[in-house]
């Protein structure tokens, strides 16, 4: 298998764990800093987006100066197009239907939506509708390079079981969601990374990740908010 070289090299397993760790804490910093001086949703906006770029650079900068390896372990396969319309359109219609989850406890009386977010993505729909198309671009590239494209292959690397590598990502995932409030909206990004995960050990085809999840979050946004 392609990843089994990087588990037999010893010497790579420590900037593995280290890189995942930073990927993880670096965002958590970035956000929190940033997040204390604009408070605002509109600039926060921008900024906000301006942070994930940023963190996309300084996972690149470790991972070219200290790992010394490809910052995409899995080449990317190529399918013919087709294939992509298919499998973007499977991947849009779960996408959907994992976001429309948490309503179902609604009935139940469960806490259901983090008001911030709300308001946050319903400012930019109806005073920056360009904002909510860089925001819907920012996060389907950065987070598939980073969650999917970067960490998935280190971890099924260092653990050897996709299931486990899946699996762990996803909470990671999940975890770094945790400004959607309760735990059942970042039941979204877990089920969402389960799911993209194993679709990406499979095919091996970042693309369609990416534009099925920017392709999703835009029709979220005009939909829901």
């Amino acid at each position: 298998m392609i990843l089994q070289k990087y588990l037999t090299e010893n010497e790579f397993k420590a900037p593995f764990i280290v890189g995942i760790i930073l990927a993880v804490t670096l965002k958590l910093i970035l956000y929190s800093v940033a997040s204390l001086s604009i408070p605002d949703y509109l600039p926060w906006g921008y900024v906000s987006r301006g942070v994930l770029w940023f963190w996309l650079l300084l996972i690149w900068l470790y991972v070219h100066y200290i790992e010394r390896k490809p910052f995409f372990l899995l080449k990317e396969s190529k399918y013919p197009f087709w294939f992509y319309v298919w499998t973007v359109s499977v991947l849009m219609v779960v996408f959907f239907a994992i976001n429309f989850i948490p309503y179902l406890f609604s009935s139940m009386q469960m806490t259901l939506a983090d008001t911030h977010v709300q308001a946050e993505m319903n400012a930019y729909l109806h005073e920056r509708p360009l904002l909510l198309i860089i925001t819907a671009i920012s996060a389907g590239i950065v987070e598939e390079c980073i969650f999917r494209g970067y960490m998935l292959p280190r971890l099924h690397s260092l653990l050897n079981k996709q299931w486990a590598a899946v699996l762990i990502g996803a909470v990671l995932y999940a975890a770094l969601h945790y400004t959607y409030g309760s735990w059942l909206n970042m039941l979204i990004p877990f089920l969402i990374g389960i799911i993209f995960g194993f679709y990406y050990l499979k095919y091996r085809s970042l693309a369609v990740l990416i534009i099925a999840h920017i392709s999703t979050l835009l029709i979220l946004g005009v939909l829901l908010f």
